[in-house]
């Protein structure tokens, strides 16, 4: 039994930071629904490899959820819908701030016919400002937080190549969402109101290293020193990369035994734990001079049988015959009635020995609707209607 079973969820979300937030909690046992728009749908649906009209990267985040295909806007239908969430726990939508509460799906409306109800919203610079009624996307928060600077420190500034910002705002308001749950089940609130920002949710991301530099105010007995950029470099070696991160004493003795460097030990600039951070980069160069004549494979196994953190930068198809992989069970396979025999990641936190996987492959658009809207009391000939007046499909 996962953690979240009898948690409902009903999502109005697009894209990552909503689904992926939902889909964490679907994996630990919420029961999640999503409201999409009739005939598109997500955009999700439409991104990434696809099979039997199932893409790769919607399957994953909506994997264990239901869909309901409802315009919104349509006032016949939301008496249906309003009696749906009624049923629910939590409220979770990522539209742009004052979009769903015209359509009357704001908070007030909602907490009027649920106070129990916990409403998260996602957006990207907040709910009111400068910025809150503009379009945002990951590379924008990866722009305005200082993540993109943080992987450029001694070059250009880059964009991580993965939607870093919407996948931290996720886990923050999948967080948020369960700290509301606790304190309802507590009784020390009922309702609560939760906003989360992509731009607050990567700054918090990031603080603690990419801006050590700048947590003090003023300059007066400030000592900066280099950011963690220069210890997350890849080594060339013979035949491809490893990656090692060499810190203290021990490990920097064996690192310089295994590659027959003593004169390491004597160079000032790394002779101590301080010098070596000051001057990780420099030492590192000097470590790639010599692993450029060893292969990967032979330099990891010398490295790991003498205690220094050592790995090889897996390709993508070598993640998955990685045999710490196959040994967690981290990817999981099963048939998807449209897609086919599919494989994703593992729920990773795994509850009592007991590990989660797939109750629900990801839901085709609308899948639901009659199931869910059925259950709250519409009848078939209520359907009917609702479908010939195009606010349901």
């Amino acid at each position: 039994m996962q953690p979240l079973q009898g948690v409902r969820i009903i999502e109005v979300t697009t894209n990552a930071s909503g689904p992926l937030a939902t889909g964490l909690l679907a994996d630990q046992g919420a029961d999640v629904i999503r409201l999409e728009t009739i005939e598109v749908g997500d955009p999700s649906r439409h991104v990434g490899g696809v099979r039997g009209g199932v893409s790769g990267y919607n399957g994953y985040m909506n994997r264990n959820k239901r869909s309901i295909a409802v315009d919104l806007k349509d006032e016949g239908v939301r008496p249906f819908i309003y009696d749906l969430i009624k049923t629910a726990d939590v409220f979770v939508q990522n539209s742009r701030p004052g979009a769903l509460e015209r359509s009357g799906y704001g908070f007030d409306e909602l907490h009027r016919i649920n106070p129990e109800l916990i409403y998260l919203s996602i957006s990207g610079f907040g709910p009111d400002g400068p910025a809150a009624g503009l379009r945002v996307y990951d590379p924008i928060i990866q722009g305005a937080s200082g993540f993109a600077s943080a992987q450029g420190v001694d070059g250009p500034p880059e964009l991580v190549k993965t939607i870093a910002s919407d996948k931290i705002a996720a886990y923050t308001a999948a967080q948020a969402i369960s700290a509301g749950l606790f304190a309802r089940e507590r009784g020390t609130v009922s309702g609560h109101k939760i906003d989360i920002s992509m731009l607050d949710a990567n700054l918090a991301f990031l603080w603690a290293d990419v801006y050590w530099n700048h947590s003090f105010v003023g300059d007066e007995g400030f000592e900066p020193k280099p950011l963690i950029s220069e210890f997350y470099r890849v080594v060339k070696t013979a035949d491809s990369y490893i990656t090692t991160i060499i810190v203290g004493d021990v490990e920097f003795k064996a690192a310089c035994e295994v590659l027959d460097m003593p004169e390491l030990l004597e160079d000032a600039r790394f002779n101590t734990l301080m010098e070596r951070f000051t001057n990780y980069g420099l030492m590192l160069s000097e470590i790639e001079k010599k692993a450029v004549s060893i292969t990967s494979a032979d330099l990891v196994a010398r490295m790991e049988a003498a205690g220094v953190p050592c790995g090889a930068i897996n390709t993508f198809d070598e993640v998955l015959d990685d045999p710490r992989v196959a040994h967690s069970g981290s990817i999981i396979e099963f048939d998807h009635p449209r897609g086919g025999r599919m494989r994703q990641a593992r729920p990773p936190a795994v509850f009592n020995d007991e590990p989660a996987g797939v109750r629900l492959p990801s839901p085709a658009l609308g899948e639901h609707t009659d199931e869910l809207l059925g259950s709250v009391g519409c009848s078939a000939q209520e359907l009917a209607s609702l479908r010939k007046a195009g606010a349901i499909a």
